[in-house]
C-alpha cells in the first residue's frame, strides 16, 4: 500500500511539462510530503494505541498470583505439575469454543482487554457447562498437587482476599 502511493507521489512531483513554475512544484512536493505523512501515521498510530491500551492490571493481577504461589512455597515438581495443569485447561477451554470464538478471545488476549469479553462469546448453555466443568476440574487438580498444609494455606490466602474484597466494596480502607 504504501509502495503504491510513494510510486504515485513520485509521478506528481515530476514536472509534468517544462514551463510549470516553481511555487506550483513546491505545493505539489509539499501535498507528497503530507499524504505520505498521513499513511505513515495511519499504519503507526493504530498499533501504537493498541500497545497503550494494554490493561495495566493485567501485569499486577499475574504479579499478585506469582506473589501468592511464591507465599505458598511450591517446589520445582509442584510448580511443573501445575505449569501443566494449567496448559491442559487452557487446551480444553479452547477445544469447546468454535473457531469464532477463539478468535474473539485471541483479540482480546492480544489487546488486553479481556473485561467484557465472555459475554461478546455468545457461549451456549452447553459451552458454559463444559466451561464451568473445566474450571472445577482444573480447581481440584491444582489442589492435589498442594500439601495439606499449603491447602490451609491457600485457604487462609483466599478468606483474606475476600475479606478486603467486602471491605472495599464498603467504601472502607484496608
Amino acid at each position: 500500500m504504501i509502495v503504491a502511493l510513494v510510486k504515485t507521489l513520485v509521478q506528481i512531483i515530476k514536472p509534468s511539462h517544462k514551463g510549470e513554475n516553481q511555487m506550483f512544484r513546491n505545493i505539489k512536493k509539499l501535498l507528497a510530503i503530507a499524504c505520505v505523512t498521513v499513511a505513515v501515521g495511519a499504519v503507526t498510530i493504530p498499533n501504537l494505541v493498541s500497545a497503550q491500551n494494554n490493561n495495566p492490571n493485567r501485569a499486577e493481577n499475574m504479579q499478585k498470583r506469582q506473589d501468592a504461589l511464591k507465599q505458598l512455597n511450591l517446589t520445582e515438581a509442584q510448580k511443573t505439575q501445575m505449569k501443566a495443569i494449567h496448559e491442559s485447561a487452557k487446551a480444553r477451554h479452547q477445544s469447546v469454543l468454535t473457531a469464532e470464538q477463539r478468535a474473539i478471545m485471541e483479540q482480546a488476549r492480544q489487546s488486553g482487554d479481556r473485561k467484557g469479553v465472555r459475554k461478546s462469546l455468545n457461549l451456549t448453555d452447553a459451552q458454559k457447562q463444559q466451561m464451568k466443568a473445566i474450571a472445577e476440574d482444573t480447581k481440584a487438580q491444582m489442589k492435589n498437587v498442594l500439601t495439606p498444609a499449603q491447602q490451609q494455606q491457600l485457604e487462609q490466602m483466599k478468606q483474606q482476599r475476600q475479606s478486603n474484597r467486602g471491605t472495599m466494596r464498603q467504601g472502607t480502607p484496608r
